[in-house]
């Protein structure tokens, strides 16, 4: 009969036990922005249209055509200066009528007819005048307008600490199993299903 030696071990085991650690968020409060205006850039620019300021009465004068204004007034120094010369004229003549109407020779038809016919005789007068130039005057186009510079307002309200809970992880270890080491005896064999 033969004696056997049995052993039978077991390793030790570690185990892990571990908890995440955890940020409650909802304590966190996200800055607030408010804006209290907004006025946008504006350039209130804008460019008057060029101009032509044209005077052509003094070249248009120099024709003929007047004015109501101007036509009355020279029609009017003309008729002055008329009824003064002939007002003139008659008291000369008169005058002369006077004094020499009883000389003999002095004879009043002939003069009324040879005052008519010399009207009639006159043979037209030209002058030759300058004409004037049209008078001109532009204007050129212009830039007006002020700027309005843009205004933006922005209040941001934002608490000074947050007010978060955070609770921590943790890790433990601890030993599952201690593991073992068991010897017996059995005879003329090895006790494998022990």
């Amino acid at each position: 009969m033969t004696v056997r030696l049995n052993t039978r071990h077991e390793l030790p085991r570690i185990a892990i036990r571990q908890t995440q650690g955890h940020l409650d968020e909802s304590g966190i409060i996200q800055p607030q922005v408010q804006g209290r205006g907004n006025r946008q850039a504006r350039s209130n620019k804008t460019v008057t249209q060029p101009g032509l300021s044209l005077d052509s009465y003094p070249s248009r004068k120099a024709y003929g055509f007047k004015n109501m204004r101007d036509y009355t007034a020279e029609r009017g120094q003309r008729g002055i200066s008329d009824v003064q010369a002939a007002t003139s004229r008659h008291a000369q003549k008169n005058w002369t009528k006077a004094t020499t109407a009883a000389q003999r020779g002095d004879d009043v038809v002939q003069e009324i007819k040879a005052e008519m016919f010399s009207k009639y005789e006159a043979r037209p007068v030209f002058t030759t005048r300058g004409v004037p130039d049209v008078q001109m005057q532009g204007y050129p186009n212009e830039v007006i307008g002020q700027p309005e510079q843009s205004n933006i307002d922005v209040d941001i309200q934002a608490t000074p600490s947050a007010r978060i809970h955070y609770t921590p992880g943790s890790v433990e270890t601890y030993l599952q199993n201690e593991g073992f080491i068991r010897h017996w005896v059995s005879t003329d064999h090895y006790d494998i299903y022990a």
